[in-house]
């Protein structure tokens, strides 16, 4: 069972995605990652790295 703080993040990714009106794919671009990844990162605690970079570009500044 994920943590409060995995679902957070989650949701908050995903409610930014659909406030600037991107995909995880153009998100994917943003990052310069693979779509799969980026996917992982925004839904499990899989790529910290990943995570780091999507809440810099969705400016998910403290969503960590």
């Amino acid at each position: 069972m994920p943590s409060p703080a995995q679902d957070k993040f989650k949701v908050k990714a995903k409610i930014r995605l659909l406030e600037l009106d991107l995909t995880v794919t153009d998100l994917a671009r943003k990052v310069g990652k693979a779509r799969n990844t980026v996917s992982m990162a925004i839904n499990h605690p899989v790529f910290p790295g990943v995570r780091r970079r999507i809440a810099r570009a969705l400016k998910l500044e403290g969503a960590l």
